[in-house]
């Protein structure tokens, strides 16, 4: 399961989500529910906070500082002095509720890239590419090599029984031309964040990577997003070779982009 606090925002998304626009959720509706006094429990322990109604409002503010460090918005609005609980983005909510539902199930981990490749094409410019196995169409390794080197790749990705050479998503980012057109490679994990499912995804990936034309592999841009929130404290203080991502990361943006001169 997540962090108690990522836990809550489930619980708020899958409650917002059942009856907009808005709902009451104080400590006391919690805790009839399975696991709500647990949760309420290692909440309160985890925002040192005086109390639950105190560590619901502590909650939804480091909550809020957490989606404003990913130039994103909270997707509900709060008063801590009813307890009401406001829809602002109920599309997310209901995204968050849907990979909520589908964590750690293998079957299920087409659908997770699937919908992460859709959701990314929401916040992001440029092309974006499904291509892990299984797939609907290309499903032989010719077809896959031939749709490969239209994104720039020269070599033949897929070799002997290989399904999809490890790769997930393929963004490619609107500068340059293609062949010389960096990517950015999204492996997608539908569980928890594990620093060792990274690292195996990523080797593949990278080996698929040097079948690139004509940029090196230190050019293109490696990430691991997990059906999860990522956050400083699980993540380690060692340099990292790829980007860390979780469902957050996924939030519509409040500015596409900006543009400062100095």
């Amino acid at each position: 399961m997540p962090a108690p606090l990522f836990e809550f925002f489930e619980v708020i998304a899958d409650e917002l989500s059942a009856a907009p626009p808005s709902t009451v959720i104080t400590p006391d509706s919690l805790r009839p529910k399975e696991k709500g006094s647990v949760l309420l429990e290692q909440l309160t322990r985890q925002m040192k906070a005086s109390d639950a109604d105190d560590a619901i409002e502590r909650a939804v503010n480091a909550l809020e500082e957490h989606f404003r460090s990913k130039d994103s918005k909270l997707p509900f609005d709060y008063d801590p002095r009813t307890g009401l609980f406001t829809v602002t983005d109920l599309d997310f909510l209901g995204f968050v509720k849907e990979m909520s539902s589908i964590r750690s199930i293998n079957k299920r981990s087409r659908d997770f890239e699937c919908t992460v490749a859709e959701w990314l094409g929401k916040r992001a410019t440029g092309a974006i590419h499904r291509v892990g196995h299984p797939r609907d169409t290309k499903k032989k390794s010719k077809e896959f090599n031939k749709h490969l080197r239209t994104l720039g790749f020269k070599n033949p990705v897929l070799l002997g029984r290989e399904k999809d050479g490890g790769l997930d998503i393929i963004w490619l980012l609107p500068l340059g031309a293609l062949p010389h057109r960096p990517l950015v490679l999204v492996q997608c994990k539908n569980g928890e964040f594990k620093m060792e499912a990274a690292d195996i995804s990523l080797g593949a990936a990278s080996r698929s990577l040097s079948q690139h034309g004509c940029l090196q592999a230190s050019v293109h841009v490696p990430c691991v997003l997990f059906n999860d929130y990522l956050y400083p404290d699980i993540l380690t203080a060692k340099q990292m070779n790829y980007i860390p991502l979780g469902l957050s990361d996924l939030a519509a943006m409040k500015t596409k982009i900006s543009v400062q001169l100095i």
